[in-house]
């Protein structure tokens, strides 16, 4: 596969092609490509989620995945988690071809997702649902009579959610009882437990106020310099441009667009999500 890159694009039957200018060839296992999805597609019943549909994530990056209600934004990066078996198409790790049947199997790859909902427990704290399902134990009795090492996770939680930015006055209080931001600050710690390599975030700061949004997109950023390359699905463009390297726009289960955000207007690219075109 040879993928082009440009700076102009050519409007054709609706969709953007790249102009044959001046242009770059890079191979498909070229060192800074993550991963890669070619012709994804995925059916739910006689519905079409996704039709020949394709990604690529570049090393080091934030990629914005952006397009209309119902595009097939989401179950695209279901696919990537394992959550989702894809029908047919290919998927690459760092120019490897794999297969991801289960979210296991996608985190044995070094890709975590944080989910609109983030997944937590609202009756445990913070700690708890960060280490849920991997509890530290005390390491001088783990061959007598296993105990949890509260101190210890307590503390690193602490530490991890400071790193982000957040500093919890109660770090044992139920997390339902924290705002939108720290509680995502939460997810996102419990995803970094496994050092990914590829972080996948979908709508992260839905139903957020202007202050948590920020302290958000600054976590992100902040993922995005500790070495992680990152997924992001939003609908708010101007989020989108704060953090965002590149752009993919899906529409009705199609990638038609991918490209650099710098010198994008936001409104061109928001023509393409809704119309097809710009």
């Amino acid at each position: 596969m040879i993928v082009i890159t440009v700076k102009g694009y050519l409007r054709s039957s609706g969709m953007f092609i790249p102009l044959l200018g001046k242009w770059e060839q890079r191979k498909s296992g070229m060192e800074d490509c993550v991963v890669r999805m070619e012709g994804i597609c995925k059916y739910f019943g006689e519905k079409v989620a996704l039709e020949h549909a394709s990604i690529e994530l570049h090393e080091g990056e934030v990629l914005g995945l952006v397009g209309d209600n119902g595009a097939g934004k989401s179950t695209l990066l279901k696919i990537l988690a394992g959550v989702f078996p894809k029908d047919s198409g290919d998927i690459f790790i760092k120019g490897r071809k794999v297969r991801i049947n289960s979210p296991r199997q996608s985190r044995s790859l070094g890709i975590e997702m944080v989910y609109q909902d983030m997944s937590l427990c609202g009756s445990l704290n913070a700690w708890e649902n960060i280490y849920l399902g991997r509890y530290h134990t005390h390491p001088l009795r783990r061959s007598l009579l296993p105990i949890l090492d509260k101190r210890s996770m307590a503390r690193k939680a602490l530490q991890s959610l400071r790193n982000l930015g957040i500093d919890l006055t109660d770090i044992n209080g139920p997390v339902r009882n924290l705002s939108g931001g720290q509680q995502q600050a939460v997810a996102i710690c419990r995803c970094q437990l496994f050092r990914p390599g590829v972080i996948l975030l979908d709508e992260p700061t839905a139903s957020m106020g202007m202050a948590e949004r920020e302290k958000v997109l600054d976590m992100i950023l902040d993922l995005k310099d500790q070495g992680s390359s990152i997924i992001m699905v939003t609908h708010n463009l101007q989020e989108l441009f704060q953090v965002a390297d590149r752009a993919l726009v899906v529409k009705e289960g199609r990638s038609i667009w991918c490209g650099p955000l710098e010198g994008m207007e936001p409104e061109n690219l928001a023509q393409m999500m809704f119309v097809g075109r710009a």
